[in-house]
This record gives structure tokens, sequence and C-alpha cells, in this order.
């Protein structure tokens, strides 16, 4: 006897979500939606998604569809973080704003709007509370991540799932954080150095005038080292210390007759962090001409400035927008 079953796969349905990721990406990236996870897809809820070869990042569902992407083919994403969205319509639709007024991307928004344990990724350190309640029931899988932090210190995203041995790992996560066990910390790299300037300062015993008279007798014998210490109680007046390029100029005592003086302690080195940039505006000068393209593009940014407070300066590769500037 031939029954009938129905395919009960031609009754599921396919659904994408179209998902902003915390990074400049020029578009928004859809996704697959595994059918199990169908119900718990919903706009504003963050999901696990693979990004690259091995990234995986927190992203926010912007859109749900059933229509696939043309250019690529889809990858699933991972998981559903988020049992309630964690952003609003409102505040999506404020984040558009931004991204239009700013001319930026819905992941630069992203990444500045939420706090670093919304945006849980890879990379992402972990680090165990300096104070926590003991009595907070944990699983079994929360106490090896709790342990595992007490020994080691800090561990990843990643670190975490390989201790798992499983890549569903971000609902432990965000419980041992509604639990107050653990902190997201974001790691900086300093890819920045300071600008550091050489800085001379006279030896606090020759501050006392018996002192500095004594240390006048010994350099009578060393005329360009004489020439430092004249020069520096000249710039000295307001006992600060005194730049060593200036001072080098203004004695011309010369590299040598300083570095005695530093051996000897006498005077000594402080670095300092100075900007990078000009510190008087007296020194920046326009030596130039606008021309008519220019001339006018500057009449309608100050007739623009009348009306809002950013005005876009729009213009090919050499059109002359940095003189207008």
């Amino acid at each position: 006897m031939n029954t009938f079953e129905p395919d009960i796969f031609a009754e599921r349905e396919t659904l994408f979500v179209e998902v902003i990721l915390p990074l400049s990406l020029a578009k928004n990236y859809t996704y697959r939606v595994p059918f199990d996870l169908n119900s718990q897809v919903e706009i504003g809820k963050r999901v696990v998604v693979q990004f690259g070869k091995h990234k995986i990042y927190t992203a926010l569902v912007r859109n749900i569809t059933t229509k696939p992407p043309i250019a690529y083919e889809a990858k699933y994403l991972l998981d559903v973080i988020d049992s309630a969205p964690s952003v609003t319509a409102t505040q999506l639709k404020f984040w558009a704003w931004m991204t239009d007024y700013y001319m930026c991307n819905e992941g630069d928004v992203m990444a500045a709007a939420l706090p670093a344990s919304l945006k849980l990724a890879s990379e992402t350190i972990l680090i165990l509370r300096d104070e926590f309640d003991e009595a907070v029931v944990l699983t079994e899988k929360e106490e090896l991540i709790v342990n595992a932090l007490k020994k080691q210190q800090k561990l990843t995203i990643n670190d975490v799932s390989k201790l798992l041995g499983q890549k569903t790992i971000y609902p432990i996560i965000n419980q041992l954080l509604d639990k107050e066990l653990i902190l997201v910390a974001e790691e900086v790299i300093q890819k920045y150095k300071p600008l550091l300037k050489s800085f001379i300062i006279l030896n606090e015993f020759y501050n006392e005038e018996e002192n500095l008279k004594q240390l006048f007798s010994i350099l009578d014998r060393a005329p360009k080292q004489l020439d430092a210490l004249l020069a520096y109680l000249k710039l000295n007046k307001q006992g600060l210390p005194i730049a060593k390029d200036e001072l080098l100029e203004e004695s011309n005592c010369g590299q040598a007759a300083l570095k005695s003086l530093i051996d000897k302690d006498i005077f000594t080195v402080l670095k300092r962090p100075v900007s990078r940039l000009a510190s008087n505006a007296d020194d920046f000068s326009i030596n130039f001409t606008l021309n008519t393209g220019q001339e006018n593009a500057l009449e309608k940014i100050n007739t623009f400035f009348e009306e809002k407070d950013v005005v876009l300066l729009h213009g090919v590769t050499a059109s002359g927008k940095t003189q207008v500037y």
C-alpha cells in the first residue's frame, strides 16, 4: 500500500539576513539563516557570523528577506545571540541618518555606538572581574571558562572556543557577562609614537649661589662648556627646562661640550613629548592666490556655514581643494 508523505522540506522557508558588521565596510553583507534559527532572527538582534576565512564577529540584523544575494553565495550565520533586539528600529533609523549626514558606513556607527560587551569578536579579550559573587551558580562550561581565567588571566573568544571544543559559545559568554563574572577588555595597539624632544635642566645642586660660583671656576679652563652654562642661565629666566637645540644654537658650544656637562651631572636631559603640529598659528602664512573656481567655492562654503556647521568640500584630485581648505 502506497502512502503519501508530504514534502516537509518544500514548506521550509529559506531566510536571509542583511547584517551590519562593526567594520568600516562600504556595504552590508547578507547571510543565510539555518532553518532551526528562522524563528529566532529579528531586526535589531545580534547574530554571530564568519567574515573572511577565520574572523568571527557579532553582527546586527538590519533586514530580513527571502531573496539571496546575487553577487555571491551567502554563508550561513552561526548563531543568534539575543532573545530580544539589542537595537531598536528607532535607533537603526538614527544610525541611517548618521551614516548619511557624516558620510560614513553603518559599521562605523555600530562600532562607535555599541559598548565592547555587545560586539564580541574572535579576538575580543575576556578577563575575570576582580570581585564577583562566588556563590553564583555556574553551568559546567561556564565553570570551565572561569577556572581557565583564574589561571591565565585573559582569554580570547577563539581561546574559549578551543577550550570548550565548540563554535557556538556566544550565549555562554553572554551568560557570564550577565552574571557579572567577566569583563570585556579592548586591547589597543598603540601605533602612534609621540615625538620626543630633549630638554636641558641644571642640576639642583647648582641652584645655590656658592655652588654655582665654584662651577664657574671649574669651567674656566673649558670655555665651550662655560659658554653652554652661560647660555643656559641666559635662557632660563623662568626656571624651566631649555630645549637642547635652542641651547646649542644660543651657545654655539657644540654637541661634545654639552655632552661633557651631561656626563659630569651638571646638566640633566629630560625627554618630553611635543606636538607634531605647529604650535604657533603665526607661523602659517598664505602665499598663494585662489583662482575663480576656488573663490566661488569659498564663497558658497561661507554661505552654507550660515545655515549649518558642516559643509562637504568635494573635488577630484588636483582640483585645488587644499588651498580652499
